[in-house]
């Protein structure tokens, strides 16, 4: 407890004593005085491991054989469905391919936006078509390490358009067609930053009045900008 204060004043020749006694700080748990500690400064979330494959900016190309087949319908309500209007490639053999460009967000997964396109002809019937899509790549073994970290999965999904045609004449339009793929690659060969390997990408073209699958088999080579 702090001490008392005396103050004296002479008065007509008597003194008066007054007494006071500073204010104590009381705290609200019984009188003793509150101290507040500061706080110790957090050591905040470690830092991201450092990538070991693939980081960064990253673009794409694959290409190689391609097998295809499509049937479909001109793009006329009067004509859709009716038999003697459709029109069929039948399955053939030529060449096609993808280019996409995005980044690889971790060792494990790269995402990305490009094309996918290739055509066929058999008996003077052509059919040609191609799709933009969005890409996701993903090395769902990576942490088993050796091997499985170059062994990925795909799937893709867009839009685009498809007809089959003989000479000039369009026998059937696909008009906006729907798109999606899957597919799987390995790429356990490294050159500088970019990376090559076997890819087999499978994707299906469909709409009201087209119907078109088509399988690449072939070689891809992706630049990653790091590590």
């Amino acid at each position: 407890m702090r001490p008392w204060l005396c103050v004296c004043a002479a008065l007509g020749g008597s003194s008066l004593c007054l007494l006071a006694r500073e204010p104590l700080a009381q705290a609200a748990d019984g009188g003793s005085a509150a101290v507040t500690a500061s706080p110790a400064e957090g050591a905040g979330p470690p830092p991201p491991a450092p990538a070991l494959r693939r980081s960064g900016f990253s673009i794409g190309l694959a290409g190689g054989l391609l097998t295809s087949s499509a049937r479909g319908y001109p793009n006329d309500v009067a004509k859709i469905d009716v038999p003697e209007f459709e029109a069929h490639t039948g399955l053939g053999v030529a060449t096609g391919g993808a280019l996409w460009l995005g980044g690889a967000l971790a060792d494990w997964l790269n995402v990305g936006i490009g094309l996918i396109g290739g055509g066929i002809e058999r008996n003077g019937v052509r059919g040609s078509g191609g799709a933009f899509n969005v890409r996701i790549e993903a090395f769902p073994l990576f942490y088993r390490g050796g091997p499985f970290q170059d062994l990925g999965v795909l799937f893709t999904a867009g839009l685009g358009g498809y007809t089959i045609e003989r000479g000039k004449e369009k026998l059937a339009e696909g008009g906006g067609t729907s798109a999606v793929g899957l597919g799987a690659f390995y790429e356990p060969w490294r050159l500088w930053q970019f990376s090559f390997g076997p890819q087999l990408e499978y994707s299906h073209q469909f709409s009201d009045t087209m119907s078109a699958h088509t399988l690449v088999v072939g070689i891809r080579t992706v630049f990653y900008g790091g590590p």
